[in-house]
């Protein structure tokens, strides 16, 4: 949701660089509303990857690329495996109401904002 509305509004921003920071840190905002009421939902990653695919579509089109879906999930594979450490352990404590809320909530942002700075990066770096 609030994607759609920074899909919006970021027209009237002046840099790229303003515009890929309101991309990244929307999608994190989102993933961290996500993560925190959803914790002991199992299934909840679906969710939050739903979130950092479209966080992935979105900042491709900012570098000028038109990417499906495949693509996507493609980059955010790449840049996710590193977190499987940080992911096994929230696995563990995220059933725990309370901590668990806060655990998966800041996974999920961390997650989130990393993946996409990496997908800035990749464009960035990525020969034309």
């Amino acid at each position: 949701m609030i994607l759609v509305i920074v899909n919006h509004l970021k027209h009237f921003m002046p840099s790229r660089r303003a515009r890929l920071h309101t991309i990244i840190h929307a999608a994190a905002t989102e993933a961290t509303a996500v993560g925190f009421a959803t914790a002991q939902i199992p299934g909840d990653r679906l969710v939050i990857g739903a979130v950092q695919l479209n966080m992935t579509i979105e900042l491709a089109a900012e570098f000028g690329h038109n990417i499906d879906k495949a693509a996507a999930m493609s980059i955010i594979t790449t840049g996710a495996s590193t977190f499987i450490g940080v992911e096994t352990c929230n696995a563990i404590i995220k059933y725990a109401p309370g901590i668990g809320n806060a655990a998966n909530m800041i996974t999920a942002a961390s997650v989130t904002e990393t993946i996409g700075w990496a997908v800035v990066e990749y464009y960035e770096n990525k020969k034309k």
